[in-house]
């Protein structure tokens, strides 16, 4: 009896070494006919896009999903965002781009405007665009439902705009040295709060309550920002591969690590992190997107996942 008391603790200490995690990894389809080098999910459609061509697929069904609509960026696309299953924006560095339908006896009768914007990085929150520019800085303009361009206001942070992410009122942008807040709940007039730049090689970043996650290189830094005048530096976990992007869902943090595949966390402490899953895969993961129970894997030339995770 004494034995098997002694065994149950010791079974009890093993398991609380290791976060368990109650949710399961089911792969519903993998398409290889379109790159996916970025990926994200928008009003039940698909969007993925290589240097020059986005596709727009229907997953109605995730196992076997629709091809709707393909397009050719005469030059680089630098970025995509998406409104209202029907608009889509095309960041390019280069002001005379066109975005071309591509006609095709596999696309589907659904219609979308495209509408190219000269920028590096865009995000959207609601009805409104956020577009950065490398020499020009941060234009929110007014969308609407999609038909009109209203630019309300420049924030002019010139130092190479990274990445960034808007959640009113404020905007969290990673640029060339380090995090900066900025004050835009009169966008009219965005004004920079605080800035820290204790970071090297930022390249990605996501937002969960008062903490913004970020990957540079292989180190997943964590900033409080309860303070946006004063983001602070709380953890820092040292990755095996190089983060490429960074998803939240709930109190889970997806990072995709290239050749790494792909590493699911429990951050609800983020000072105390827990490894809760992975997904191996023999291709490198671009980018990921989330959206109900699914998973979306930009593998690159390789094309794309759909992983069911419940």
């Amino acid at each position: 009896m004494k034995r098997i008391f002694l065994s149950a603790i010791c079974l009890l200490i093993c398991l609380s070494a290791f976060a368990i995690d109650n949710k399961f990894l089911y792969q519903l389809a993998y398409v290889k006919s379109s790159q996916a080098y970025s990926i994200q999910f928008d009003n039940d459609l698909l969007y993925t896009n290589s240097h020059n061509y986005i596709w727009i697929y229907s997953i109605f069904n995730a196992w076997q999903p629709k091809l709707e609509a393909a397009y050719f960026s005469t030059f680089p696309i630098e970025d995509v965002e998406t409104l209202a299953g029907k608009y889509i924006y095309v960041a390019s560095s280069e002001p005379t781009n066109q975005v071309i339908l591509v006609d095709s006896l596999y696309t589907g009768s659904r219609i979308f405007f495209p509408q190219t914007i000269l920028g590096e990085k865009l995000t959207r929150e609601g009805a409104t665009l956020y577009v950065a520019d490398r020499y020009k800085g941060i234009d929110i303009i007014n969308i609407g439902s999609g038909s009109t361009r209203e630019i309300l206001s420049t924030f002019s942070e010139k130092w190479g705009i990274k990445d960034f992410v808007a959640a009113y009122p404020y905007i969290f942008a990673l640029n060339d040295f380090g995090l900066v807040a900025v004050d835009i709940s009169d966008q009219s007039y965005p004004v920079s709060l605080g800035v820290n730049y204790e970071i090297v090689d930022a390249s990605c970043l996501v937002k969960y309550g008062n903490t913004i996650w970020i990957g540079a290189g292989k180190n997943l830094m964590a900033f409080n920002v309860y303070d946006p005048k004063k983001p602070v530096l709380i953890s820092q976990i040292r990755m095996t591969n190089e983060i490429l992007n960074l998803a939240m869902k709930d109190n889970r943090l997806f990072i995709a690590l290239g050749r790494g595949g792909v590493k699911i966390m429990d951050v609800t402490n983020p000072l105390k992190t827990e490894e809760l899953n992975n997904i191996f895969l023999t291709v490198p993961v671009y980018d990921i997107d989330l959206a109900n129970d699914y998973i979306f894997l930009g593998l690159g030339k390789e094309g794309w996942m759909i992983y069911e995770y419940r």
